[in-house]
């Protein structure tokens, strides 16, 4: 019976295996050519990357494990050679029986040059954010690059992150940056118009240490001179601050050129107010340190001489809550 058995298992077994050498042999009797010119769209790539699509799917797992580092840069090449390849896998002896490794294989990275459509649309959400109406459509024409700008994606994520105006030339520069391809360097795009921004100026000479406020300043339009592309500031942005220099009359100003007022200084008393749920103390603290609305200093009661932290709230005016 065992001999009956061993007999019908031998008899199953034979055709299977023999099917199974058979494919391995054809396996490795007709390997798969590695593509010579391989076009990227990744930034970084494997072996898998450079099959053919016709590849059996066991060998592309296999393959898409075995890295081969970063993707050239947009515009420039990687050449493999065969001994190269051959050295990279030289721990995949059954794989790479089944590749046919051409003498050289060319990769290059997808590109393409940022279109001035999109440059132009760029601009124009710059200039809203700025508060300028632009009555004439932006010339798509007019608009002269510094460089060619290459990207690998649809939406490179422009941004315009510095505008200054030339009137005396009729030009408008543009600096704009690629943020979701942020290797590649800002680049300056120049429009044939003196185009004018809302700019915020001083109305009068402003000291340097002076408080101000939002009567001190006016919105003109007036041509941007190296202005940053960000929402425009307002009055009531500046209103409260501190001049940290001497500011002209119609000087266009920027939150930079302020600073948030010391109000509470060691040395000078200020009065501390304890409060609690059901209860509010007044008492004389002497300031350690100095301190700017909002900010926790440590101050010294001056009859207990203990010492606790507490928030400025006002010109020599602190709070602690219990």
């Amino acid at each position: 019976m065992r001999l009956r058995i061993a007999i019908i298992v031998f008899a199953v077994l034979v055709p299977v295996s023999g099917q199974a050498a058979k494919a391995e042999q054809a396996r490795f009797a007709h390997p798969v050519k590695v593509s010579s010119q391989v076009l990227l769209r990744t930034g970084s790539f494997t072996l898998d990357n450079l099959l053919p699509a016709s590849a059996p799917v066991a060998l592309r797992q296999e393959a898409a494990k075995i890295p081969l580092g970063k993707s050239p840069q947009p515009g420039s090449s990687r050449v493999f050679y065969r001994q190269q390849m051959q050295f990279l896998l030289r721990g995949h002896a059954s794989l790479l029986a089944e590749l046919q490794l051409p003498r050289e294989i060319v990769v290059r990275r997808f590109h393409r040059p940022v279109t001035r459509e999109e440059i132009v649309r760029a601009i124009q959400k710059a200039l809203g954010r700025q508060g300028v109406e632009v009555k004439v459509p932006l010339d798509v024409q007019s608009l002269h690059l510094s460089v060619p700008v290459y990207v690998t994606s649809g939406d490179p994520g422009l941004q315009v992150l510095r505008i200054a105006s030339d009137p005396i030339r009729h030009e408008t520069e543009f600096t704009l940056w690629t943020s979701k391809e942020p290797e590649n360097l800002p680049f300056v795009a120049t429009l044939q118009r003196a185009l004018k921004i809302p700019t915020l100026v001083a109305r009068r000479r402003i000291p340097a240490g002076e408080i101000v406020s939002s009567s001190d300043f006016a919105v003109e339009m007036r041509p941007a001179g190296q202005h940053r592309a960000a929402p425009s500031i307002s009055e009531a942005n500046l209103a409260g601050l501190e001049a940290r220099a001497g500011v002209r009359a119609g000087q266009p100003v920027s939150p930079d050129l302020f600073k948030r007022p010391i109000l509470v200084r060691p040395g000078a008393l200020a009065t501390l107010i304890v409060q609690g749920s059901a209860f509010s103390i007044k008492t004389i603290v002497d300031p350690l340190e100095q301190g700017v609305l909002g900010q926790e200093i440590r101050v010294r009661n001056a009859e207990t001489r203990q010492v606790v932290e507490a928030k400025v709230v006002g010109r020599d005016r602190l709070l602690k809550t219990m």
